[in-house]
Formats: C-alpha cells, sequence, structure tokens
C-alpha cells in the first residue's frame, strides 16, 4: 500500500480548502489536520478495520429548487403587486412588504443553490482503531482518492463496504 492523496478530515465540505494530505506508505496510514502542525499516524497493524460508505446528500435536488423557485415567484409577485397598486400605505404595510422581500431574496439564492451545483457523490472512509475512528471523506470524481480507497480495500486490513454500488467503483 502506497498512495497520497488530498481528503478531507471528518467531514466534506463543498469547495471547501480545508483538505488534508493523507498517504500510506511502510504499514502506516497519515494524515494533517488541516490548521494544525502535527500528523496523525495510525499503523496498519492498529488498524481494526476499514469501512467505505457512499454520500449522496450533496446531490442536486431538482425537486427542492423548483419548490423554492415557485415559492421565490410567488412571493416577488405578490410583493410587487402589493407595492404597485398602492396597498402598502402604512408602516406596518412597508415593513411586511420589506419583511417579504427578504423572503424572496433569500428564496432565490435558495433556488440557485439546490439547481446550480453538480451532483457530488462522496466516499466516506472510516479508519477504526482501538483508541477511535478516523473519518476521510473525498469524491468519486477523484481518481487519486478512489484509487486510495482501492489500495485500503486491497490491503490486510478488514474492509467493508456499506453500499453496493460504491463496490463496483471501488472494484
Amino acid at each position: 500500500m502506497d498512495f497520497e492523496t488530498e481528503a478531507h478530515v471528518d467531514e466534506y465540505v463543498i469547495d471547501s480548502d480545508d483538505t488534508a494530505v493523507f498517504a500510506a506508505s511502510d504499514g502506516e496510514l497519515t494524515y494533517t489536520r488541516p490548521g494544525e502542525e502535527g500528523m496523525v499516524s495510525i499503523p496498519v497493524s492498529d488498524a481494526n478495520s476499514v469501512e467505505f460508505d457512499r454520500n449522496t446528500g450533496f446531490h442536486r435536488h431538482t425537486f427542492l429548487g423548483l419548490f423554492f423557485l415557485v415559492l421565490s415567484l410567488i412571493l416577488t409577485v405578490g410583493t410587487a403587486l402589493l407595492v404597485y397598486q398602492g396597498h402598502a400605505e402604512t408602516r406596518t404595510e412597508v415593513a411586511l412588504a420589506a419583511f417579504l422581500s427578504l423572503f424572496a431574496i433569500g428564496g432565490w439564492n435558495t433556488t440557485y443553490d439546490f439547481l446550480s451545483h453538480s451532483n457530488r457523490d462522496v466516499i466516506d472512509v472510516y479508519i477504526t482503531t482501538e483508541a477511535k475512528t478516523h473519518v476521510l471523506c473525498g469524491e468519486i470524481g477523484d481518481a487519486e482518492f478512489v484509487n486510495a480507497c482501492q489500495q485500503l480495500s486491497d490491503s490486510d486490513i478488514p474492509t467493508s463496504n456499506r453500499n453496493r454500488k460504491l463496490e463496483a467503483t471501488l472494484n
């Protein structure tokens, strides 16, 4: 087992630069925590198991995006009509129109977030030792990370896979 790749420590964060160098060589798995000086070292003999899981929580959510699109349209048109027709005359009505405008802006931002990013399949790797469980994450589209996972899967460490679709990627 000999590899070096970038991985997210503990959780996957979209477009984050807080990645660690995850490496294996000489019977040892190592990674550095972002923002910390020391290196975490796991001797292969101390690793009890390695589990792989597929995280689909970062897939594009088209249904929610369309829901927020309709909601944002209703809020925008409703607020514009309220102001245009002159129904916002008192301070309370003007405050209500401003409040609805804030909701409309939030709705448009949420719609953009749900519909604009690409589908991201993430591999979560759980390396369990007697002391703790180390979690490293990376995208299925990252060939170096997938290669590292394949090498972990082929190693002497007992491995298990929590997702059948991920088995095809790692074999």
